[in-house]
């Protein structure tokens, strides 16, 4: 027994932040296993349990996703006046009353009434627990804990996704409705968990009463935004262009699909930590990128000869796709984090983690249509689309100096403007 416990606290001094950082995994955790859940049964529950079509589905998570794009600036500039901690608690609860009611949906309009007010603060969540990541760990182990927190959530996704499956199994309300209230819960227990984290680098108060758009403006951030929300397509090729891919235009059984996405998510895991290093510098997030552009290229250029090959070697193909994607990804996400944190002006972490989340939130609604048109295309699409992951790659180095250059020209009207304050 002592034995364990020796290796519980070599656990503890393990991860970065400390306790912190476990209260940070245990919040991870306990979200993604709702979220899981939640993801799995929230077509079915709408289609079959409320009787609505998948038109009206449609309609309803596109008008959520659109009021989601205009209010995720205000909440980042609030998160700058506040801290990201109160919005995050605030943000939660809001979700978790929402996913309260959600069961009792009967009809579209009742349906459309709550995915539109989730859809006020749904964007919100995942730049506040980033910005929250800055202020509760040290700058030095920011970055390996957010590569933590990504590979706890994929294993909780696939254990609330689990869980969510009893639901389905179920196939009654009663059973959906049991699911979405699990969602409610765990998002109640992260805004508990998140009121009492201790903030280790809150911005001076000088800093926190800035009101200021000036994210719009910031060419270089914007650019690295756009990049880096083009290479987030990889989401999109995982869920829709490799399965459509294999289904429609190669000799291979669609039951492939599932082991694949597995080999994803077992490298997703293991790998996440490992591809996050060295990303805590300008330079480093902008090589991590340029491997990410690349990577992804090769996945494309890789489907491309699937559809040429005898089933037996199209398969060892798509598995080098799949490995290429999931390096892709990895290395989008690592990089991509570093940037974001290193980009955005101090004071204005909020509002400038919640532009950077928003071209993830657009390239959710423009991807499915452009993978899908490249899938249509054949090889040329693909040529195309690899093209374009690797220019936006080749990109990050340069858009890295154009942002230091100007972080550097900031820095002495900072510096005088603090001075000034503390005058």
């Amino acid at each position: 027994m002592s034995v364990l416990w020796q290796r519980i606290r070599g656990l503890r001094g393990s991860m970065p932040g400390g306790s912190v950082g476990w209260r940070l995994a245990v919040m991870a955790t306990i979200n993604a296993v709702g979220t899981g859940a939640f993801l799995s049964v929230s077509v079915p529950f709408v289609t079959r349990s409320v009787g609505l079509s998948e038109g009206d589905l449609g309609l309803g998570l596109t008008l959520s996703a659109t009021i989601a794009l205009g209010t995720a600036i205000p909440i980042g500039i609030l998160a700058d006046r506040i801290g990201p901690k109160k919005v995050l608690v605030g943000v939660s609860l809001w979700r978790s009353a929402c996913f309260v009611v959600y069961p009792f949906v009967q009809n579209l309009w009742e349906f459309l009434a709550v995915v539109c007010v989730l859809g006020l603060v749904d964007k919100a969540a995942a730049p506040m627990e980033q910005a929250l990541v800055g202020q509760v760990v040290s700058s030095d182990e920011r970055i390996k804990m957010i590569a933590i927190l990504r590979s706890i959530r994929n294993v909780g996704f696939t254990v609330g996704a689990l869980a969510g499956g009893i639901g389905l199994l179920i196939d009654t309300r009663a059973g959906y409705t049991g699911i979405l209230l699990l969602n409610a819960t765990t998002l109640a227990v992260l805004a508990l968990l998140a009121s009492r984290l201790p903030v280790l680098n809150a911005p001076a108060s000088s800093l926190r009463r800035r009101f200021s758009m000036s994210v719009l403006r910031d060419g270089s951030f914007l650019s690295f935004t756009g990049i880096n929300a083009v290479l987030t397509m990889h989401m999109t090729l995982l869920s829709i262009g490799i399965p459509m891919w294999i289904t429609g235009h190669t000799g291979v059984s669609s039951a492939l699909i599932s082991p694949l996405v597995a080999v994803n998510t077992v490298l997703a895991v293991a790998l996440q930590v490992r591809a996050s290093r060295g990303t805590d510098t300008i330079g480093g997030a902008a090589k991590a990128l340029v491997r990410a552009g690349f990577s992804l290229a090769i996945c494309c250029l890789l489907l491309t000869a699937a559809p040429e090959l005898p089933a037996i070697l199209a398969i060892g193909v798509l598995l080098l796709a799949m490995v290429a994607l999931t390096g892709g990804e990895l290395w989008q996400s690592a990089g991509g984090w570093g940037a974001s944190y290193l980009l955005a002006v101090p004071g204005q972490e909020g509002v400038y983690l919640s532009v950077f989340w928003l071209g993830l939130a657009v390239q959710q609604i423009a991807a499915p249509v452009l993978v899908s048109l490249v899938v249509t295309t054949g090889a040329v699409g693909w040529v195309v689309l690899a093209a374009l992951f690797a220019a936006c790659g080749l990109a990050a180095p340069a858009i890295g100096r154009w942002a230091q250059a100007q972080a550097d020209a900031r820095a002495p009207k900072e510096e005088e403007a603090a001075l000034a304050e503390a005058g």
